[in-house]
């Protein structure tokens, strides 16, 4: 019998779940409803974003939660979520 390699996504950051689940909305969209993938297409974008600054800023604080300049990761991903909803407005309207 051989071993099979279960993809465990615990392991993954929260903004790559993000990115799954958006990937998985546009597969979904493009059966039943094509007219919504870009929702599913912009979640993606914004979850593999948010993960390459969230690993660029744990790489250039060295993952130092107590440093006073980690206030920067919470800025940034207030600014990527509030850009995430003003492109989801934008296509909605």
């Amino acid at each position: 019998m051989s071993d099979y390699n279960i993809i465990n996504l615990n392991q993954f950051s929260w903004p790559l779940n993000v990115a799954i689940m958006g990937a998985a909305f546009s597969v979904f969209s493009l059966i039943y409803n094509d007219e919504y993938i870009y929702y599913g297409l912009i979640t993606v974008a914004f979850g593999v974003t948010t993960h390459v600054i969230y690993k660029f800023f744990d790489w250039f604080f060295k993952s130092d939660e107590t440093n006073k300049k980690y206030w920067v990761v919470h800025l940034a991903h207030f600014l990527m979520v509030v850009a995430w909803l003003t492109v989801l407005y934008c296509i909605y309207y």
